[in-house]
């Protein structure tokens, strides 16, 4: 009786120091405190591995955020802009990537910008925002807002009276900048008409959004 008792408290001792050294095992592996896991990126180095598009990793953040362009009753804030580099790891990944800018393929790793802005209408129309109409980057190359390399999903999108609306813009950037890490990037957005007249009713604007690239800096 006792030797059965006994050989099960070793057993306990030895299933309590195998979980103990398995833990340790864990903590002593654990994943880089860059990988966060999930979106959204914070800080300039983190990254998370996206099942539709690969590793995504956070290289630069613009230095200017919350930016705010008032004209007539349509409010734009420009929250935050971000430069981050993907690394496709499968077959599907590159496939879902290169088909989001109707591209054939992409590079790999590749790299793009991403801005989020807030829209609001104060009036009691409703309208259809102009979107990004151009987006030009510091050593001198610019984008059409139409191109196939800039995803706007703000554009030409109708915004109800008294309504708040959050919008992304995508850029594909690897081939139009300094080795994919541009100085500053000039957004400039059109018009925003009335929904229903279709004439003018708000003007657009343009902002500038510098970029850095140290490392642990915050969004």
């Amino acid at each position: 009786m006792n030797k059965v008792y006994d050989d099960s408290a070793a057993n306990q001792s030895a299933n309590v120091n195998v979980k103990k050294q398995s833990s340790h095992h864990i903590i002593q592996h654990k994943q880089d405190p860059n990988d966060i896991d999930h979106a959204p990126l914070y800080k300039i180095g983190q990254y998370y591995n996206s099942p539709r598009y690969g590793r995504i990793k956070l290289t630069g953040i613009s230095t200017e955020r919350n930016l705010v362009f008032m004209r007539n009753q349509l409010t734009t804030t420009i929250n935050w802009a971000k430069v981050c580099t993907n690394t496709p790891r499968t077959a599907a990944q590159r496939a879902n990537s290169a088909s989001d800018y109707n591209l054939d393929k992409v590079d790999n790793p590749y790299t793009y910008l991403k801005v989020q802005y807030t829209v609001q209408n104060q009036s009691s129309n409703a309208m259809t925002f102009g979107g990004v109409k151009q987006v030009g980057f510091a050593n001198g190359n610019v984008l059409s807002g139409t191109d196939e390399l800039v995803i706007d999903d703000g554009q030409s999108e109708q915004l109800a009276p008294h309504s708040k609306r959050v919008f992304t813009i995508h850029v594909l950037i690897d081939k139009f900048t300094d080795q994919a890490h541009p100085k500053s990037v000039h957004l400039y957005f059109d018009d925003s008409k009335g929904a229903v007249t279709l004439k003018k009713a708000s003007q657009g604007f343009n902002c500038l959004l510098p970029f850095t690239y140290d490392r642990g800096k915050d969004a």
